[in-house]
């Protein structure tokens, strides 16, 4: 289905920070809500004027009703100074935009493994649609979402941080392969998001199990719609947009 694309001028509702790595901003629009799947994304102009010049693309976080809620992590000069904005001040956003996870995956049991930025959109697709185990993985315990923000998730929650410091000490792989390698694999579904480095390890996991799934695999992104090329992903068809044709592939579509 082709979900039809609308820019907007939002007021900032809120726009604060919520634990050692994400801030949280959130803004109501009745035409930027619509139809919204997990895993599809918001390219958001931070000024009116010109610095920064490009538009940044944010995952959805969570979808209620109207309202809108993103989380996103300082990473450069556009996020430096979106970081700032107060309550009531404007952005333009355009959304939503490309292609999400898919929901309806028959009788296999669902595993998300999220790690970084990809954490938010692996939030939305477990609290809107069934999810039997949601990984996630961190640097530390600093970095985790307060439990207040997973409390809408009924999958069982499972941590790893590379330093110890909570949950399983560790890459958030040993998770997934000992949920693998104890049950039967052919039941599961997978779908993950995060750094690129991780989910190679995931999909290189699903292959030696035999386990099906996608991946939210992005790059760099200008202009968020396909005309300008810049975010190009080697899949077994051919060069595709990340931000048209994906951001999410199935593992089995993806050239690595």
């Amino acid at each position: 289905m082709t979900v039809k694309k609308f820019d907007e001028k939002v007021s900032l509702l809120e726009n604060r920070k919520i634990n050692g790595k994400y801030y949280k901003m959130i803004f109501s629009s009745a035409m930027l809500s619509k139809n919204v799947r997990p895993g599809q994304f918001l390219q958001v102009r931070i000024n009116e004027g010109q610095d920064p010049y490009l538009r940044r693309p944010f995952s959805y976080y969570r979808v209620m009703g109207q309202r809108i809620e993103v989380l996103y992590e300082v990473l450069g000069y556009g996020t430096q100074v979106l970081c700032q904005k107060k309550k009531g001040e404007v952005l333009k956003v355009m959304g939503p935009l490309g292609k999400g996870f898919s929901g309806a995956i028959g009788k296999k049991k669902r595993i998300l493994v999220a790690g970084g930025v990809g954490v938010p959109p692996l939030v939305f697709l477990a609290e809107k649609y069934s999810t039997d185990y949601l990984l996630i993985g961190t640097k530390s315990k600093a970095e985790l979402l307060p439990k207040s923000e997973l409390k809408k998730v009924r999958a069982k929650v499972l941590c790893s941080t590379e330093d110890g410091s909570y949950g399983t000490e560790g890459r958030v792989t040993l998770l997934l392969e000992k949920i693998l390698k104890d049950r039967h694999p052919e039941e599961f579904f997978i779908q993950t998001c995060g750094p690129k480095p991780m989910m190679e390890a995931v999909i290189a996991l699903a292959c030696k199990y035999g386990v099906e799934g996608e991946a939210s695999w992005d790059e760099s992104m200008a202009c968020g719609v396909g005309a300008c090329l810049g975010c190009m992903v080697k899949t077994k068809t051919g060069l595709k947009r990340a931000c048209a044709d994906g951001p999410v592939f199935s593992f089995e579509d993806l050239d690595l």
